[in-house]
């Protein structure tokens, strides 16, 4: 068997296990979460379906390439451990639970600083003129047939 093919059985393979797990996990977690998993699961899919297949292979050889010609100085050495910080951070974010958004009691009472209002704002004025007029509102009309 050629490469294509075992690229084939293992992007179909994935992708089986992948769906085979958000069906485990449909009636249990939080919808976005079952999103996130059949997108996680339908990548290599769709990755293989669009011909990319190669290019991810290429792109996975240039990664190790690029790793084992790597001179450690310290400008690489900080990069690696921002770009580290940075994976640690985004997995640490999906870890922490989620809470419960509660809004905090709202005070009667007006602050000392703001004087009250003296009447209460009018917010519908009557049309200047007839042009500007596109809806007659119950206080504007008129007794008109």
């Amino acid at each position: 068997m050629n490469l294509s093919t075992w690229v084939m059985i293992a992007v179909i393979g994935w992708t089986v296990v992948g769906l085979v797990l958000v069906a485990g996990i449909w009636s249990r977690a939080p919808w976005k979460a079952v999103l996130a998993w059949l997108g996680i699961a339908l990548l290599p899919l769709g990755v293989w379906l669009a011909g990319l297949s190669q290019a991810a292979i290429d792109g996975w050889n240039t990664l190790a390439m690029w790793w084992q010609g790597l001179v450690f100085t310290v400008p690489v050495l900080i990069g690696l451990s921002v770009l580290g910080l940075a994976v640690a951070l985004l997995v640490l974010s999906r870890l922490v639970p989620n809470r419960k958004r509660t809004r905090k009691p709202v005070s009667t009472a007006a602050p000392a600083s703001v004087a009250p209002a003296r009447e209460a704002p009018v917010y519908r004025q009557p049309p200047r003129n007839e042009a500007e007029q596109t809806l007659i509102l119950p206080e504007n009309r008129q007794n008109t047939p």
